[in-house]
């Protein structure tokens, strides 16, 4: 029995003994291989390609778990020919959570539960003379090998893009959030792009964009997910004062001021596949209290560039758009025109603007006409209605203007026909309809007026004193009132209105006003 007793206890020591040469063996062998994998991994920084440094203070590599977090690591590339910094990262810290090793080993394949990238701090100066097509060739490039990525997070980064010529900021943005799921390299071959995303959520704030040489583009915040999309108290802005615009132009240009306190996009949809056109759709966009000042100079040299209609610009858009429906609500727009140098700068104002835009597409599938269908006042207290439709994959660019508009006190035109036309009104129109059937080359339009007591004054050069001969002169081809009509109405006789390519289609559309009413009031006031 002692000697049962006695080989018992030999034997428990020899396993302990074996269990400790066991445990120390792998204790051992884990710290070798964690240190044989930082020096794997020191290896591969040290061998990256001679444009990208990696810099770290500490890398904790964790074998059991498959984790690796990088201490404040920074990114450096420079470019291949000019050795210039083009891009630095500096993050708080870089996490890989539950990497497959197997994966690793045995596919070549990177398979991992969660990256994520904390503090993310982007410097990047772009370079205008390399296309496009180098950047995407880069990407494509560096993301030959397969992977899965469960989830990706970047927290809280900030971004800021300069022009590389002159250090101007072209775009940044703060407390930018992107989470990602599901991120595959099993893409589909007519995808564009070389991965697979699940679901998607993005934030940022403060987010600012140098649209062009002269106007820049604000966000207070963003929030976007793979349905839905929220831009708040978003601004464009002319980044010159309206004079000192002015002095940078050789030919005229908008003094822009538009800001908006909200935009919700529905259901949205972007489609991105190879030897296909780039396709954005949404159910419904919302533009929420709108408010737009648009300022022009008349003593800038004219852009005599052609203007296309809205149908052709949608037709020759760089990509496929379809929107059910756009909507812009509680707008306030304010449009000055300065044609003499001595004089203030005419206004028309239009508030209260409600529009419903339908079928904004160039799919031409889509046979459905665009239609958009305004509400505002005019001038303070007219009531302007407006319905207007386009068939966008028509090339003579056909079109259907329809107003109406209520009563309209002839000194509330005056703040814009005294400065720039020399020229004041008197009287009031009562009802004015008027409909403009148009394409891309000429139209014709039907206006019928309700009005009284119109006088027309031309004034002196000094633009106060009433030039008696020449507004009695003009006077004696208007009726002064319609009442003399048995309806009470004076209507156009139809003319043929020109369009003046150069000009905007809102020219068109006021040539073709300017027209019907001439012709109701200085001619028998009777449709031919």
């Amino acid at each position: 029995m002692n000697l049962y007793l006695y080989r018992m206890a030999i034997n428990r020591k020899k396993v302990g003994i074996i269990f400790i040469i066991v445990f120390v063996l792998a204790l051992v062998g884990l710290f070798t291989a964690k240190h044989l994998a930082a020096s794997k991994f020191e290896s591969l920084v040290q061998n990256l390609p001679d444009h990208i440094n990696l810099q770290y203070n500490n890398a904790d590599i964790d074998l059991l778990s498959g984790n690796l977090t990088l201490e404040n690591p920074l990114v450096t590339i420079k470019g291949q020919v000019t050795n210039e910094i083009n891009a630095q990262i500096a993050f708080k810290s870089l996490e890989v959570n539950n990497l497959s090793y197997w994966e690793l080993y045995r596919n070549d394949a990177i398979n991992l539960e969660s990256a994520k990238l904390i503090e993310p701090n982007i410097t990047y100066y772009h370079n205008k003379n390399v296309q496009e097509q180098s950047y995407d060739a880069m990407l494509e490039g560096n993301l030959k090998k397969t992977f899965n990525i469960e989830e990706f997070y970047v927290e809280n980064a900030k971004i800021n893009v300069f022009d590389i010529d002159n250090d101007s900021l072209l775009f940044s943005s703060e407390h930018l959030n992107i989470k990602l799921s599901s991120i595959t390299s099993k893409s589909s071959e007519s995808s564009k792009l070389p991965f697979v995303i699940g679901d998607f959520n993005f934030s940022t704030k403060n987010l600012k964009y140098q649209l062009n040489d002269f106007d820049d583009l604000f966000v207070k915040s963003i929030d976007i997910n793979d349905k839905n999309s929220k831009l708040s108290e978003v601004k464009i802005q002319t980044k010159y004062s309206k004079q000192g615009l002015s002095k940078q132009l050789k030919t005229e240009r908008d003094y822009i001021d538009l800001s908006i306190n909200s935009i919700d996009i529905k259901n949205q949809n972007v489609v991105l596949k190879k030897g296909m056109r780039s396709r954005f759709e949404a159910n419904q966009i919302d533009f929420n209290t709108l408010d737009l000042e648009v300022y022009r100079d008349k003593l800038i040299a004219d852009d005599v560039k052609h203007k296309p209609l809205y149908s052709k610009m949608l037709r020759e858009l760089g990509f496929d758009l379809d929107l059910n429906k756009v909507s812009i609500n509680n707008g306030q727009i304010v449009y000055e025109e300065k044609v003499k140098i001595d004089k203030p700068a005419g206004k028309l104002e239009f508030s209260n603007f409600d529009a419903t835009i339908k079928n904004v597409s160039n799919n031409d599938a889509d046979t459905l006409k665009t239609t958009i269908n305004i509400s505002t006042i005019f001038m303070k207290d007219t009531p302007l209605n407006v319905n207007w439709n386009f068939d966008v994959s028509d090339i003579n660019d056909r079109f259907m203007f329809k107003a109406d508009i209520g009563l309209l006190q002839a000194e509330h035109l005056n703040q814009f026909m005294q400065p720039n036309l020399n020229l004041k009104l008197e009287g009031a129109l009562l009802k004015t309809y008027f409909t403009i059937d148009g394409t891309v080359n000429t139209s014709q339009v039907d206006l019928k007026t309700d009005y009284d007591q119109f006088d027309v004054i031309i004034l002196k050069d000094d633009g106060k004193e009433k030039n008696k001969f020449l507004s009695g002169l003009v006077n004696l081809f208007i009726s002064k009132d319609s009442k003399n009509e048995t309806d009470d109405f004076r209507e156009s006789d139809t003319k043929t209105v020109d369009r003046d390519k150069t000009k905007s289609v809102f020219n068109y559309v006021w040539k073709n006003a300017q027209s019907g009413l001439l012709s109701a009031m200085a001619g028998d006031g009777k449709k031919e």
